[in-house]
């Protein structure tokens, strides 16, 4: 028995005729006469009658029927399952973003995503873009938005926007009384920093590097948020990501630094290989979205 046979068995009892199922399938009518008998060859029955000009079912052919149409019902379902799925109208997208402007830049972009794929299942997580690549290289995630990874890791890397940061001081501090501020002036400054890892901190080692000023650090602190209160308590002053720190925190101000740009390019990580259909979509839209606009929250 072949899905074949049911489907001409279905256009028979819908167009009344063999002659009239032969032409809706686009088969020559000996087609459809060679696929019933063969059909009925197999079962042992006879399944059609004819009834005046129409074709009728037996009542071997109706007992058959009643119970391999839904055969062709879950076959043509499965169908449709498919087709979306090779479509990317259906599937499983694992997507990871870093958390400091995920929150406000990407999420939104995310949730219209998801509002009109609503067959698309999403596993979704905020982390660092170094756990975001290793999650990617480990299969673990389909996409990733974060930092350029290491060249060597053989990932493709898509820039979206830039990711600006400054200085976070605390409201009393005498450094929070001048309009311009450079790297010299933070000389002396207990900076709060997060771990050594990090991209965000890679960024300020290189740009203190480059103007030839160490870096007096007494506190790392690898979460963003702890690092905002420890400023707010007064306790140092910050480098951080614009996303981390606006609207600014209570009891802080924030400044740009001059003669400096402090930013880290953010883009889409991804295998250098096929994606699946739903993940490929997101990939494609994100891409498509940021390029059509060409700006960004700052």
């Amino acid at each position: 028995m072949e899905l074949k046979q049911l489907q001409t068995i279905k256009n028979i009892l819908t167009e009344g005729s063999y002659l009239k199922a032969a032409e809706k399938m686009g088969y020559a009518p000996s087609t459809v006469t060679l696929h019933i008998q063969q059909l009925e060859e197999e079962l042992g029955i006879k399944l059609f009658e004819k009834t005046g000009r129409r074709m009728h079912l037996s009542k071997e052919g109706d007992f058959f029927w009643m119970n391999a149409k839904l055969l062709l019902e879950h076959a043509d379902t499965f169908k449709k399952v498919m087709d979306n799925f090779v479509t990317g109208q259906m599937g499983h997208v694992r997507l990871g973003i870093i958390s400091t402007i995920g929150r406000s830049l990407f999420i939104p972009k995310i949730i219209a995503f998801c509002k009109e794929y609503t067959n698309i299942r999403l596993t979704f997580e905020l982390s660092s873009s170094e756990v975001i690549t290793q999650k990617i290289l480990d299969n673990q995630l389909d996409i990733g938005i974060g930092f350029a990874p290491s060249t060597n890791l053989n990932l493709l890397f898509e820039p979206l926007c830039l990711e600006p940061m400054e200085l976070l001081l605390p409201i009393g501090h005498p450094l929070a009384k001048k309009d311009k501020l450079s790297l010299h002036d933070l000389s002396d400054e207990n900076l709060i920093l997060t771990e050594s890892y990090c991209s965000y901190r890679n960024e300020i080692d290189k740009q203190f590097s480059a103007s030839g000023i160490p870096i007096k650090s007494m506190i790392q602190i690898n979460d963003g948020r702890t690092i905002i209160q420890f400023v707010q308590a007064g306790i140092g002053c910050s480098i951080l990501p614009i996303a981390a720190i606006e609207p600014v925190p209570e009891m802080t101000v924030r400044r740009k630094l001059v003669n400096t740009e402090f930013g880290l390019m953010i883009g889409v990580i991804r295998k250098n290989k096929q994606l699946e259909k739903a993940s490929e979509r997101l990939y494609n839209e994100l891409l498509y979205d940021f390029k059509k606009t060409k700006t960004s929250k700052y």
